[in-house]
């Protein structure tokens, strides 16, 4: 096992270096050493096939997860941002979903990124879509559920919200430029900085959408996420978005018609 294990450790290490292992006389050197070879490839050439393979296949599969990241920077910026993370995050996981789990984090530390804020925000945006395709799913909200219970009941009801709901700030509209990305518009250029509330969810036909609301009613789902009853929600939602406090008081009712029909509330738990 312990043979094992170091050729384990070594091909991990040669499959992550970036240029081809024939030019390293070093790793040529342990390639014969480790590898059999055989009449039509040298050892070294049998371990670049499968270095060729690594990274072929997980830039391929970073590129799916952020089309909009690499949209906003450009091939060769990307490329640079992709060699460095999987560099400096080596995979650690058996599947692929989980390939840039990190992706947020390193574009943080990236200095170099032009446009870095609308790069962290899309990053952002775009592994929340990732969590949200395979979040668990909830049956839907009883309709007549709302009307059945009792007035007093609400002070302390807690509104259960969709396993497949995000909610996040953003200091760019990204959402409405990666749509523009993934659709080719020629005219998709990098927007002014635009603060927006964002709530993504998944629809019951498993197709991902967004809408972007105000101050007032972002705050209030936070607190509802948070796990506020709805009397408190509601008072942290006017003190977090005081210039909105009117809308909370009036708009309560509305929203929460509204978010039962897009599937944000699943259900009410009445103690």
């Amino acid at each position: 096992m312990g043979e094992l294990a170091d050729l384990q450790h070594w091909m991990a290490r040669v499959l992550r270096t970036r240029r081809a292992l024939a030019k390293d006389e070093h790793i040529t050197r342990e390639a014969t050493e480790r590898l059999t070879g055989n009449d039509r490839l040298r050892p070294v050439e049998q371990a670049e096939i499968y270095r060729e393979q690594f990274w072929l296949r997980h830039t391929s599969a970073l590129l799916e997860d952020y089309p909009g990241l690499s949209g906003v920077i450009g091939q060769g910026d990307w490329e640079r941002l992709v060699e460095e993370y999987l560099t400096s995050h080596a995979p650690d996981s058996w599947t692929l979903r989980d390939l840039g789990n990190r992706m947020t984090e390193h574009v943080e530390s990236c200095a170099w990124l032009p446009h870095r804020q609308l790069c962290i925000d899309m990053a952002r945006l775009e592994w929340s879509y990732t969590e949200l395709f395979d979040a668990r799913d909830a049956p839907p909200l009883d309709p007549n559920k709302l009307g059945s219970i009792p007035e007093a009941a609400w002070e302390t009801a807690l509104i259960v919200l969709n396993p497949a709901l995000r909610l996040l700030r953003t200091e760019y509209p990204v959402a409405e430029l990666r749509r523009r990305l993934r659709e080719g518009e020629a005219s998709a250029l990098i927007p002014d900085a635009q603060s927006q509330n964002l709530v993504l969810f998944r629809s019951r036909k498993r197709s991902l959408h967004y809408d972007v609301v105000g101050d007032g009613a972002f705050a209030l789902l936070e607190a509802l996420r948070d796990g506020l009853p709805l009397v408190p929600a509601c008072e942290r939602a006017v003190e977090r978005a005081p210039s909105e406090a009117k809308a909370v008081e009036v708009g309560v009712g509305q929203w929460f018609q509204e978010w039962g029909r897009l599937g944000w509330i699943v259900d009410v738990d009445v103690k």
